[in-house]
């Protein structure tokens, strides 16, 4: 069976390719996704699959059981189905019709993959057993997805053992695949500084005392020094000011100043210290300068951990599908983040893999850009990835 999987999803491309295009097509927004999960919906009810019955608005979640003899272990594949708020510039067929929204970063295409898992793994009941639950989740781009399909039981009734994600990686080849145990992705979470003074007349600085702007600019060279100074050079972190406002006129200086930004770690410990290290950093700067500083700290998702011994078999089930060669290790960590974070702190036993979407000859696919393609041709790897996968941990 293993040989024949990725040609099974091959006989399936037709299928996922025009899944892929009518979500494409019609694309929607986090916690938007009506149509999409309708769409879903009626594909895996025409499959006979069950639809779990949770309280969800958006996203849902199919069931599949095997009928081999064997462990009864749950499996959960997770795909998700969000857009961007991006004008789509390309010539393809499948160009959004929703003015302002595309898909840029590919979860049309995990969303089509998994259906076409779906249809495929309908097909092979008699080789498995245990549980597949297939989970289609709204908002990975704002990283509340995984928690709302958590929160609503995503993961429950039966409880998942396993569980595998996927996206698309532009660093990899077309028919490549790429793993990395332990150690993956960094944690994000978000800021925002509030920086309050007297507002004034630029002419008279003196006669203020307290400038917000000043405060708030040597604050923001002052978290810097964060990672410069308090953290090992060794210990990955981010932190970057990417919104800074204040003022309303060129002759005012301004009551109030803000600058918002995000920060990234690797490691757990670490991230745990951040919010009071900018804190500190914050309300020392700020009283210099006669000022008051007020922070607000959002934690969004943990560091992504892969499981070892879960990478190991996803590595082999990879194998069968490409052969050894097209599996490739992902050597250096991300600082992007992945709110699949968050189902492997419920789930350990889980691996987020890569699909190679880049061709030699052309120019490499950009995430979040509005020119960004997804080739059709990587369907059926994804398709073929998820299948083999719970073949081979529902022995």
């Amino acid at each position: 069976m293993a040989s024949e999987v990725l040609q099974k999803s091959l006989d399936l491309k037709e299928y996922i390719v025009q899944a892929k295009r009518r979500i494409h097509r019609e694309p929607e927004l986090e916690m938007q996704e009506f149509a999409t999960t309708a769409f879903v919906k009626s594909e895996l009810n025409n499959m006979g699959v069950e639809i779990a019955p949770l309280n969800l608005e958006v996203g849902a979640v199919g069931i599949i059981k095997g009928q081999k003899k064997g462990k009864g272990v749950v499996t959960a594949l997770r795909a998700d189905m969000d857009a961007l708020p991006i004008q789509e510039m390309t010539d393809v067929a499948d160009r959004s019709i929703v003015p302002g929204v595309m898909h840029a970063c590919g979860h049309d295409c995990h969303t089509a993959m998994l259906l076409g898992a779906a249809k495929l793994l309908m097909s092979l009941r008699e080789h498995f057993s245990g549980t597949v639950k297939l989970i289609f989740q709204p908002a990975e781009e704002s990283f509340n997805g995984s928690e709302y399909m958590i929160n609503n039981g995503a993961l429950e009734n039966p409880a998942v053992d396993y569980i595998l994600g996927l996206h698309g990686d532009s660093s990899h080849k077309v028919g490549e695949i790429a793993l990395r145990e332990g150690m993956y992705m960094a944690s994000s979470d978000l800021f925002t500084v509030k920086i309050t003074g007297v507002s004034g007349h630029g002419a008279y600085p003196h006669s203020i005392g307290c400038d917000p702007i000043l405060a708030a600019s040597n604050c923001v060279m002052a978290i810097q020094s964060i990672i410069t100074r308090q953290i090992d050079a060794l210990d990955s972190v981010v932190i970057s000011i990417c919104q800074m406002h204040g003022g309303t006129a060129k002759n005012i200086i301004p009551e109030t100043v803000e600058f918002s930004g995000t920060v990234r770690c690797q490691n757990k410990h670490t991230r745990n210290t951040m919010e009071k290290r900018i804190y500190d950093v914050i309300q020392g700067v700020a009283s210099t300068y006669k000022c008051k500083a007020e922070l607000d700290y959002y934690y969004g998702v943990p560091p992504l951990v892969n499981s070892p011994k879960v990478t190991q078999i996803v590595r082999k089930s990879a194998e069968k599908i490409v052969g050894p060669m097209k599996v490739k290790d992902i050597e250096i960590p991300a600082m992007g983040s992945e709110d699949f974070a968050k189902y492997l702190e419920v789930v350990p036993a889980g691996v987020f893999a890569r699909l190679g979407i880049s061709y030699s000859d052309r120019s490499i696919p950009i995430f979040h850009n509005d020119c960004f393609v997804f080739p059709e041709e990587v369907l059926p790897y994804g398709t073929a990835l998820f299948v083999q996968f719970v073949l081979d941990v529902n022995q």
